[in-house]
């Protein structure tokens, strides 16, 4: 698992929740929306306990860090067993690679599939549409 230092764009696939009517992205296991004005960033909740840290995240040794694809997974798979909006983020700041995909420090989303009622969302975070999120291109 390479710590990568990350000096341009690189992107990854992840999936978000979303609720038609409202305009926030949320990650699949957290009920907060991603920030609109800014990448997210990254948080461990061993940082918070002095004999854990490890300094910013994501950290070798440790399952912390925004989690995206480096290509989607089928159609029928479906996280947390609910139909999850799919998109692109760009990966900045420390990344770690593995076989299937990274864990960022700070991601940002730059292209959403469309799927009924994204269109807030998609508006609130300038994100590019497409009918097919494999055909986006960066």
């Amino acid at each position: 698992m390479p710590l990568l230092e990350v000096p341009g764009p690189l992107y990854g696939y992840r999936a978000w929740r979303f609720y038609p009517g409202k305009t926030g992205l949320h990650s699949l296991s957290s009920g907060h929306a991603w920030p609109d004005d800014r990448p997210k960033a990254a948080l461990c909740i061993r940082n918070f306990v002095p004999w854990l840290s490890h300094g910013p995240a994501p950290s070798t040794g440790c399952t912390c860090g925004i989690y995206a694809w480096k290509d989607i997974p089928e159609k029928a798979y479906s996280p947390s067993g609910m139909q999850p909006a799919w998109g692109v983020v760009e990966l900045t700041g420390h990344v770690i690679e593995h076989t299937a995909g990274y864990r960022a420090q700070y991601a940002k989303p730059v292209a959403i599939e469309w799927v009924e009622g994204i269109e807030p969302a998609a508006r609130r975070y300038g994100l590019i549409v497409v009918a097919d999120i494999r055909e986006w291109r960066g």
